[in-house]
């Protein structure tokens, strides 16, 4: 809806930049993610996963952390959990729901220590609604997630 009435005013000469695309395709060891990115949910967020997909951050960073039946995560270049890029933002809550295949920001107990590790929801998660910054949504290749295993690798991460 949002980009069909950007694309209106762009006709009418009322805004001259459309938005940049809000998809990112996530390629793993075990198959492709396709996600849906909620910049008008958590605007910061996901443009520092944006610039981190630009830079390459993401290639070759293993899932360190799976979970059956709550989350496959990755983001931190040590493979350890502890690591991150190095730089936090802080956290952008909403009124989305944790469902199965919802990406949200890993984090400590700072609530705005959002940094690079992001975590994908294999089955939904109610319990985190309101507690994590959730930015993203798998609209594709949800199958994917049931195959992730710890130590698999996140091929590439780019914007579609």
């Amino acid at each position: 809806m949002k980009k069909r009435w950007l694309l209106l005013l762009a006709v009418a000469g009322l805004a001259t930049v459309l938005p940049a695309a809000d998809m990112c395709v996530l390629e793993t060891e075990r198959g492709t993610l396709t996600f849906r990115l909620y910049p008008e949910v958590a605007p910061r967020t996901v443009a520092r996963i944006l610039k981190l997909a630009d830079e390459g951050f993401f290639d070759g960073i293993t899932f360190h952390r799976v979970v059956a039946d709550f989350v496959v995560q990755a983001g931190d270049p040590t493979g350890t959990g502890e690591g991150g890029s190095g730089q936090t933002i802080p956290a952008e809550f909403s009124h989305l729901h944790y469902v199965r295949g919802s990406l949200g920001m890993a984090r400590d107990e700072d609530i705005h220590s959002n940094d690079s590790q992001f975590f994908i929801c294999i089955t939904d998660q109610p319990h985190l609604d309101g507690r994590y910054t959730l930015f993203a949504q798998v609209v594709d290749g949800q199958e994917v997630l049931d195959r992730i295993r710890r130590g698999d690798k996140i091929l590439r991460l780019r914007r579609d």
